[in-house]
């Protein structure tokens, strides 16, 4: 047996105190059904036409989860093997969706390899499971029935990795336990996906990342750090000690992703990047409209619009930032930096 995919049964506890219900009977002996029970998966067909797989409890006299392809909206089905997915482009960390995407790229040109160069494709004929002959057609895709406990599936077998390609995806499959404890996932979910490999690679991107990034920190000039730094949002001045400097921008890049702020929830990384990367005059613009609101030569108000005084500059920090890069404003320029200098002079 070849490398293995493994979706499981989320493991629940039930209160049984006073009277002894049967989840709760089931769950002490490490059950969620009754032996010799479970229910089908059946296509569920949305009112455009198009087919959605859900979970249907009355029909509960067979051992097992059938589960379907789940198809989008769109009439894409999930396959587990689209780039363009819409799970995929909901994704909100950069490093997962890129991994998701090379992964997903790579095994659907592997398995059309080896199904002799059929189509699988989301909107392939080959995913409409209802034209499938037998269990034994090999040109349409097969259901799946998930039983209680661990489900394993044999990667080394093409129709096994296909299968676990779309359950691993499923809509009513958790992509994880951790996922379905922080409320990813709705609370009846039933299965979850075992894949460490998956994970592991997730945290080893993250951490090549971070550690290129640190790198790159390294090399910059003591000016350069206190720039980024504040354009991070970080307490830095002109007269913060390096190491200072440092600590707090190691400290940001190691949390992954911003907890609150201007950049509450983008990876840290990532927009360090965006300001190591830029430009040196934009850069500079930048750090000066920072630093112009921070001393309270500009003030920005609830709407986002920036004033001096009484005077509306621009309706956001952004487009002041490209007036002042603009070589026909180049005297504005000048003058932020003289009102700049002595507003920090007079605070001294």
């Amino acid at each position: 047996m070849g490398k293995l995919g493994k979706i499981s049964t989320i493991k629940k506890e039930y209160n049984s105190a006073g009277m002894q219900t049967m989840q709760g009977g089931l769950s002490q002996r490490g059950l969620s059904r009754i032996p010799g029970t479970g229910v089908f998966k059946y296509p569920y067909k949305e009112l455009d036409g198009r087919y959605r797989t859900g979970l249907d409890a009355e029909a509960a006299y067979i051992t097992g989860v059938f589960k379907y392809p789940y198809k989008e909206l769109d009439g894409r089905y999930r396959t587990g093997l689209d780039a363009e997915a819409a799970y995929i482009k909901r994704i909100n960390d950069p490093t997962e969706r890129e991994l998701e995407v090379e992964r997903v790229t790579a095994l659907r040109e592997k398995l059309e390899d080896a199904l002799g160069g059929i189509d699988l494709g989301p909107r392939a004929i080959f995913w409409n499971y209802g034209l499938s002959k037998s269990t034994d057609d090999t040109s349409h895709v097969q259901t799946v029935k998930l039983l209680d406990g661990d489900n394993y599936f044999d990667l080394s077998i093409t129709f096994q990795e296909l299968a676990f390609s779309w359950l691993r995806v499923h809509p009513t499959v958790a992509s994880s336990y951790q996922a379905w404890e922080r409320g990813d996932y709705p609370a009846d979910t039933q299965f979850y996906v075992v894949d460490d490999d998956i994970e592991n690679a997730v945290v080893f991107k993250k951490k090549q990342l971070i550690n290129k990034a640190i790198a790159k920190f390294d090399l910059m000039s003591p000016e350069k750090k206190r720039k980024v730094a504040r354009l991070l949002g970080l307490p830095v001045t002109e007269d913060s000690k390096e190491d200072f400097v440092y600590n707090q921008v190691d400290n940001v890049l190691k949390q992954t992703e911003f907890s609150s702020g201007k950049y509450q929830g983008l990876s840290t990384v990532e927009v360090f990047n965006r300001f190591a990367d830029m430009k040196e005059n934009l850069l500079h613009i930048k750090d000066l409209v920072k630093q112009a609101i921070a001393h309270s030569v500009y003030r920005v108000k609830s709407s986002g619009r920036v004033f001096e005084g009484e005077f509306e500059l621009a309706k956001d920090e952004e487009e002041l930032v490209k007036f002042l890069a603009n070589d026909d404003n180049q005297d504005e320029l000048i003058t932020l930096e003289q009102k700049l200098k002595s507003k920090k002079l007079a605070s001294v």
